[in-house]
């Protein structure tokens, strides 16, 4: 796949290379290696290429022929809920609203009995 051209190895092609670039396209060879999106052969090669290399341009055959990354289901679609458009059971809303009521009673009573008691 070409690189569009505003690709960083395109537009800066003379930069040189730093560790950390090198290491994202190692951990990238690494990953379509283990998943048997690339061959032994390919990989070697795309392993030299990227040890090899000095500049950005360097790298530009490696990244155009490597494979998209794999895609993973993020963390949060993973999480079991009901499917797509079912209605959830609603949640019993009743003894909520009676211990809340039991407490709004209680205060009161305790309210009323404070009343009494100061002003009498």
């Amino acid at each position: 796949m070409a690189l569009p051209p505003s690709s960083k190895y395109l537009q800066r092609a003379g930069d040189p290379v730093d560790e950390v670039e090198r290491e994202s396209i190692t951990s990238r060879l690494n990953g379509a290696f283990a998943d048997g999106r690339i061959t032994h052969d390919e990989y070697a090669h795309a392993m030299d290429v990227v040890y090899d290399a000095r500049t950005l341009g360097d790298l530009v055959p490696v990244v155009e022929r490597l494979p998209a990354a794999a895609t993973s289901v993020p963390a949060i679609v993973e999480q079991s809920g009901p499917p797509a458009g079912k209605v959830t059971t609603t949640r019993d809303l009743v003894p909520l609203a009676i211990g809340a009521g039991v407490v709004g009673v209680t205060l009161t009573a305790v309210l009323l009995l404070l009343v009494v008691l100061l002003f009498l």
